[in-house]
């Protein structure tokens, strides 16, 4: 499987966009000028003790692109270099993320702002130097209610204008992150880190802030080892890795997967062998009622890889996502789903099976 890196230059620095809808440019680094302005003028708004997690770990990121309303042909105008990875489209900040959830098992969080960000490089770029000086919050547009779950959260963000970007700091402002571990990580184009870290942890009032890692977008694709690195060096034992091996058997196949070691895949593991019924849905997914509610949850997501094994809480739902990641109409959810497992043999079989078949997940023998 190759990984293609088509960078697609404007006359100012290159953008690294990160997201979850038809295209993933990558997020932009916006590159440093006259009105930079590295302090931060943020508090946390909750003060006093936070009450203890359950050792959770939390992955929240801002990317432009979830941030910025793209036209559907998004090319070269947008100064922004797209990672094709297995033909899905995503930016390096995400991916980074998700090499950051391989080994720790983290929920995934996209900082999601209400306004979004213009589309134009320059626009951007003239807001954030503007945004910067003023010290401006931008308004976020969903807020994580159980944030006390968490103990470690990792905060990444391109770097803009040798600064972090303003939503960052509206995500550190709007939550107390006494007693809790933070670990920050950036993507750029050749600043570094640059102050971001320190206003990292400026802002993350009262937390423990870890050895951050920052990763130049091109080097991105080859990056997961050097990740891991990182993570080994931060001492922390990770309960999330994809240890646990199963079996899906359906119409007379058996396929493997790996299981996910997380609190609500942990919870449906103990119900195996679970068969359950699931339907095809637009050569994308096969998927049915669980027999019963998890009392485990996450946030959950609005994008999948294929081969992902999903439970949605809002239907109560398990599906397997075995087609059309990267296509435009059918890669972007309505609902979010919360991986717990990966198929990792041929999905090719999926395409032979009837509309509506028993799927039996079991431990595997």
């Amino acid at each position: 499987m190759k990984t293609i890196i088509l960078i697609l230059l404007a006359l100012f620095p290159v953008f690294s966009f990160a997201g979850c809808s038809e295209e993933h440019p990558q997020d932009t680094e916006l590159a440093p000028g006259d009105d930079d302005n590295n302090n931060d003028d943020n508090g946390n708004d909750d003060e006093g003790e936070t009450p203890s997690g359950n050792g959770r770990v939390l992955i929240a990121w801002f990317s432009r692109w979830g941030n910025t309303d793209y036209p559907d042909n998004v090319d070269a105008s947008t100064g922004a270099s797209i990672l094709i990875n297995d033909d899905e489209r995503l930016g390096t900040t995400e991916q980074v993320a998700r090499y950051i959830r391989s080994v720790t098992g983290g929920d995934l969080h996209l900082i999601h702002t209400v306004n979004a960000y213009p589309v134009d490089f320059d626009d951007v770029r003239d807001q954030n130097h503007a945004e910067q000086a003023a010290g401006t919050l931008p308004e976020l547009a969903d807020r994580i209610e159980n944030m006390e779950q968490y103990d470690i959260i990792f905060i990444g963000y391109p770097n803009w204008a040798m600064d972090i970007p303003r939503p960052v700091a509206s995500f550190l402002s709007a939550y107390n992150f006494n007693g809790k571990t933070v670990i920050p990580f950036c993507t750029h184009d050749g600043y570094g880190a640059s102050g971001t870290f320190r206003s990292v942890e400026e802002a993350a009032t009262g937390a423990d802030v870890l050895e951050g890692y920052a990763v130049e977008a091109s080097d991105v694709p080859e990056a997961e080892t050097e990740v891991r690195q990182w993570l080994d060096r931060l001492g922390i034992e990770w309960g999330g890795t994809e240890e646990a091996s199963v079996s899906v058997t359906v119409g007379g196949h058996t396929l493997l997967a790996t299981w996910l070691d997380t609190p609500l895949a942990r919870e449906i593991q103990a119900m195996f062998p679970l068969t359950v019924t699931l339907g095809r849905y637009g050569l994308r997914e096969f998927y049915g009622s669980m027999p019963s509610r998890p009392e485990n949850s996450e946030e959950g997501q609005l994008y999948f890889e294929n081969g992902d094994i999903t439970y949605c809480p809002s239907n109560n739902t398990i599906a397997i996502f075995y087609g059309q990641a990267d296509d435009p109409d059918m890669g972007q959810l309505t609902m979010r789903v919360i991986p717990i497992g990966h198929v990792t043999s041929d999905l090719g079989i999926f395409d032979e099976l009837d509309s509506r078949m028993e799927f039996t997940f079991d431990n595997q023998q």
